[in-house]
């Protein structure tokens, strides 16, 4: 499942606004309702949605109901393969820059799901490349369906 964050801090509305979404943040969400995402301290494994966000933040969740199992599982351990991995700082600057390119040693929050569902050949948007995708633009994908909205604790 597929979490994406309408942030509150300052930095998150930046986001925001830099990317024209409600969206500043997104993350996947294990079966045990953990949490795997790229964070300012790179990319990390936590016990839920609400670990080290602004209390009282919108998460919309999405399901993808044409993911097998099999490819549930693919993505997740691509994911797993991925922690401790640098926070990719450059490639948020290049939605400034509008320039092109990717690090596979550093990640930034969408770019890193996008790239875990393009390594199992359910991309989340055909013709975007994962370093182009911003949290916004992930919930255009039509593989994608609304599931709940929860608050962060």
């Amino acid at each position: 499942m597929i979490a994406l964050y309408r942030g509150r801090s300052w930095i998150s509305k930046a986001i925001r606004w830099q990317t024209r979404s409600v969206y500043s943040h997104a993350a996947w969400v294990m079966g045990d309702g953990s949490v795997i995402e790229a964070w300012q301290s790179g990319v990390r494994h936590v016990a839920n949605l609400s670990v080290a966000h602004t209390p009282k933040t919108a998460v919309d969740l999405f399901a993808i109901p044409n993911m097998i199992d099999h490819y549930k599982n693919h993505v997740e351990k691509f994911l797993l393969e991925q922690l401790g991995k640098s926070y990719d700082y450059r490639g948020v600057l290049r939605f400034l820059s509008r320039r092109q390119g990717k690090n596979p040693d550093r990640w930034f929050c969408s770019e890193l799901i996008a790239e875990a569902c393009n390594q199992q050949w359910l991309p989340l948007l055909r013709r975007v490349d994962s370093s182009a995708v911003s949290p916004g633009m992930i919930s255009y994908s039509p593989y994608l369906l609304y599931d709940a909205t929860v608050t962060t604790g």
